[in-house]
């Protein structure tokens, strides 16, 4: 029975000591590097856009990533909604549901701003609609932000 003891002993202090006494480069886990974070500007303009009608502004993106896209209009007073999509989605397509669309946006606030999960590379399209009865200007931007990028 005394030998029982010895072996438990002899087999129980040394884990003790290794589980209490800090084990040299294992103080803090390095893990994988991060990514380095990217914005790259994909699309922008200024647009007309006559009264009562929608237009397609149509950009390709090179990288999975997500997308920050913003639309904003000189008059308040008014409604332009905006809808990101895959390409091809045209105004055609849309009013049928044929299109398959990643956001539906309407005011307010103004501008409409959003930013999207993650999107692999191809041609997307903003459908940008003025419910005015007057001709109104848009100014549109879209950002593109890789894996190392936090979300803003």
């Amino acid at each position: 029975m005394v030998k029982t003891n010895r072996t438990a002993a002899v087999i129980v202090v040394p884990l003790c000591i290794l589980a209490l006494g800090p084990i040299s480069g294992c103080d803090t886990p390095a893990g994988p590097p991060s990514p380095e974070c990217t914005r790259e500007i994909v699309f922008t303009a200024e647009t007309r856009i006559p009264a009562s009608t929608q237009i397609v502004q149509s950009f390709t993106i090179p990288n999975t990533g997500r997308l920050r896209y913003s639309v904003d209009w000189v008059d308040p007073e008014h409604i332009v909604s905006v809808v990101l999509a895959q390409a091809p989605c045209g105004a055609d397509e849309f009013r049928v549901q044929g299109c398959n669309v990643i956001a539906d946006l309407s005011p307010p606030p103004k501008p409409l701003t959003d930013t999207t999960t993650w999107l692999r590379p191809g041609a997307y399209d903003l459908l940008i609609a003025n419910f005015a009865t007057v001709e109104e200007t848009t100014s549109t931007n879209v950002v593109l932000s890789t894996a190392g990028c936090l979300v803003p």
